[in-house]
């Protein structure tokens, strides 16, 4: 039984790859060939794009055609556009985005936001058949158990790639997508039974953390919570938790593309993705760290402390971008200070779906995740393609000022106390009452008797 467990288990993790593998092995195929930060940036968020709505997408089109012919529909579709990917890159050349002979780059746009679009949901099925099952310490565990291999692939993905990359060449990344959808979906499809409905889920993020953040959400509101009242209307609060996971994304798309230009004068460029492996552990490991306290009152506080935080490396990481000269050093600090971001943008992530929890009600919960993890994948894209244009106009580091900016809107959001959560709204704290609700005046009779006994 424990064997048949681990090969369901080595299988879920394999079929659940090409999702991080996609961005980072277009970073990695497209730097190699072209060298530039633009092009490069343009069609990794073109594949972010895609993966932004191919989880809400293959979901709806599971409840019509059911969960097994949508994922091997996805995959077929996947597997063509990847493969249209590897043959059309190491054509790519930086004239062919700076002329009117566009072609190549054309298609390789479409093609990534095709195969971004039919990336297969696996880790969203899955997590969907965990959600179908009763309520209680079963659904918490099997959560749990979707939310940690969602953070093993992430994590994974860089790192193989990385090593893949001296045999194989800059378009690995791209092919062992291909390989591992055309093999382990097939199987996964196949020898798991799902339900002919699921529900609403939002896509998988390329940030450490998110998927515990998430997996802590849905648990949190499985288990019973107490339905949230707010002084923070739906409108607002929504509004202000997609800026913040905008902000989060525009920071986390210049960190990426930070990491890819310092490491251009190397020898194989590919070891930038040793970088975002440890950007991506960071991240996972922070988010992870004491999670009884994920509702508490100080989680949501802290919220303003990891702004300040994020802003303030964003600034250093400018500074030293811009100063210090191209080189294996220089890839090294900046790595350093890139990664000590990742690990504050997941507590930062933690504090964004802990508002979620105290203020979202449970009807409105796959809106709101729909909705904030669109704002992180998109402002990721935001942020790729404006640190790509820095970093090609202005030169190398200045893609360090999108991370800033981003960090700015950051504090912005954070310290408008517009995040449900925030200091200055009840839910926040839930045990106080409202302003003038639930608050009775005393009659006299509600006295107390201070006279002693009457005559």
């Amino acid at each position: 039984m424990s064997g048949r467990s681990g090969l369901s288990t080595t299988v879920s993790l394999a079929a659940r790859m090409p999702g991080p593998l996609l961005p980072v092995g277009v970073m990695i195929a497209a730097a190699a060939s072209t060298g530039s930060m633009f092009t490069t940036a343009t069609l990794t968020a073109s594949a972010l794009v895609g993966l932004s709505i191919s989880a809400p997408a293959a979901v709806a089109s599971a409840e019509r055609f059911g969960v097994r012919n949508v994922l091997l529909s996805s995959a077929i579709a996947h597997v063509l556009m990847l493969v249209l990917m590897i043959s059309s890159v190491e054509r790519l050349t930086q004239a062919d985005t700076l002329t009117s002979d566009a072609t190549i780059y054309t298609l390789l746009l479409v093609c990534a936001l095709l195969a971004g679009l039919s990336t297969p949901a696996v880790a969203s099925f899955s997590r969907a058949g965990s959600s179908v099952r009763p309520a209680g310490p079963l659904v918490g565990a099997l959560l749990r158990r979707e939310a940690r291999l969602d953070d093993a692939a992430l994590i994974t993905a860089p790192v193989m790639l990385v090593l893949l990359s001296f045999s194989f060449g800059p378009t690995v990344g791209l092919l062992s997508s291909a390989v591992l959808t055309a093999i382990a979906v097939p199987i996964y499809a196949v020898d798991r039974e799902h339900p002919l409905e699921s529900p609403s889920d939002s896509a998988r993020l390329p940030l450490g953390g998110a998927e515990h953040a998430q997996q802590q959400l849905l648990e949190h509101h499985g288990l019973g919570a107490e339905q949230p009242r707010n002084v923070i209307s739906w409108a607002t609060g929504i509004s202000a938790a997609i800026l913040l996971a905008a902000a989060v994304g525009l920071v986390l798309g210049a960190l990426w593309i930070t990491a890819l230009d310092a490491a251009q004068t190397l020898q194989r460029s590919s070891w930038f993705a040793v970088t975002l492996g440890l950007m991506a552990t960071a991240g996972v490991l922070c988010a992870r760290w004491n999670p009884s306290s994920f509702t508490a009152p100080l989680t949501l506080r802290r919220r303003r402390l990891h702004v300040i935080v994020l802003l303030a490396s964003s600034l250093i990481l400018l500074l030293l971008a811009m100063g210090l000269p191209q080189g294996l050093a220089s890839l090294v600090v900046l790595s350093v200070i890139v990664v000590f971001q990742a690990a504050v943008l997941g507590r930062l992530v933690l504090g964004l779906y802990a508002g979620l929890a105290v203020g979202v009600p449970a009807v409105r919960l796959p809106t709101a995740l729909t909705a904030v993890a669109g704002g992180v994948l998109l402002g990721a894209a935001l942020g790729l393609t404006l640190a790509g244009i820095a970093s090609d106009e202005i030169g190398g580091g200045a893609s360090g000022a999108v991370a800033v900016a981003g960090s700015a809107l950051a504090v912005g959001v954070v310290f408008s106390d517009r995040l449900w959560g925030s200091p200055g709204s009840s839910a926040g704290s839930r045990s106080s009452p409202r302003p003038g609700v639930g608050i009775r005046p005393r009659s006299q009779a509600d006295q107390p008797d201070t006279q002693g006994p009457r005559e």
